[in-house]
């Protein structure tokens, strides 16, 4: 059984990309995979390394460049790109012949074996996903019934068949072109409306989204049952996939990030050629010593004795 990946990445992105990828290698090493890199036609290094990276741990694996104009009038943020907007092409740039396919954010970490998960019947659905923890009441917002679920695209199981039937990217652009004003989480909205009631809903400890900027996510009491379904306490506690939602410091390779399983990060970034890279925000070792030692306010207060003058 060979298991199929999709990332859609940009430059920035592409060494997370390699420490989600070792994560899922490491804890997959029996498995075979076939890894596609949705990505813009801008030549890289970090790409590049990201090639070599995959040449040395697995033999199927496929770059393929897309046109970014293709969404020019798509809405992006400081920390969502362009390239986010690539997961609407999915399924008319892959093989034809692929009818399913794990589509994975770069900010996500795998902590065990996920053949459970590729092995779930999608048949009638048009993908598997978890819920966004927290956003019980957006669907409203973005035109969905009252009793709509609403689900975090950073992963899915994707059914492919489907996906192309309901032509997604067509439908998707023209959605993104019509009302870009009414996509707050840009791709993800777009998804959500397209399919609505039409995917299947699995436990959160696949795509665990429990914590950012260090603290839990906070959950009305009026959905306790539903998380309770959705194996809230396992997600949190002892996920499967960890998800590190958020901008900044939210991610596991900000110096500041406390998020309780940002060590994952870290040991799996030693298996890529992104391996001793130090942390955004890192202060330097000379910085550190000073702010331990008290020495900024010493010589500031030594300069005040010795000049006469406040600092």
């Amino acid at each position: 059984m060979k298991i199929s990946v999709v990332c859609t990445i940009d430059d920035k992105y592409a060494q997370h990309c390699a420490v989600m990828l070792a994560s899922l290698f490491k804890n997959n090493p029996e498995q075979a995979f076939a890894v596609y890199i949705i990505t813009d036609k801008s030549p890289s290094h970090h790409l590049n390394k990201l090639k070599k990276f995959l040449e040395q741990n697995i033999n199927e694996f496929k770059f393929i460049p897309i046109d970014e104009n293709s969404f020019q009038n798509a809405p992006i943020s400081h920390h969502i790109s362009i390239a986010a907007y690539f997961r609407l092409l999915i399924a008319e740039i892959l093989p034809q012949n692929l009818t399913r396919v794990l589509y994975i954010d770069s900010d996500i970490i795998f902590r065990n074996k996920i053949d459970t998960l590729w092995k779930t019947d999608i048949s009638n659905f048009s993908h598997a996903a978890a819920i966004a923890i927290g956003m019980d009441n957006y669907p409203e917002q973005i035109g969905l019934p009252e009793d709509s679920l609403y689900f975090n695209s950073g992963l899915m199981l994707i059914n492919l068949d489907y996906w192309r039937k309901y032509k997604i990217f067509e439908r998707g652009c023209e959605l993104i072109r019509q009302t870009p004003e009414k996509l707050q989480w840009w791709d993800q909205d777009v998804l959500n409306i397209l399919l609505c009631h039409t995917w299947l809903p699995i436990d959160l400890q696949w795509n665990s989204q429990v914590f950012m900027d260090g603290q839990e996510v906070q959950i009305s009491s009026d959905y306790k049952d539903r998380y309770e379904r959705f194996n809230y306490l396992t997600a949190k506690l002892d996920p499967i996939i960890v998800h590190f939602i958020g901008g900044g410091s939210a991610k596991p390779w900000h110096y500041g990030c406390t998020h309780p399983f940002k060590y994952e990060y870290e040991k799996y970034l030693q298996f890529t050629p992104w391996k001793g890279t130090v942390s955004i925000g890192k202060p330097s070792l000379i910085s550190q010593i000073r702010y331990r030692l008290g020495l900024g306010s010493k010589l500031r207060n030594l300069f005040q004795i010795l000049t006469n003058k406040p600092v």
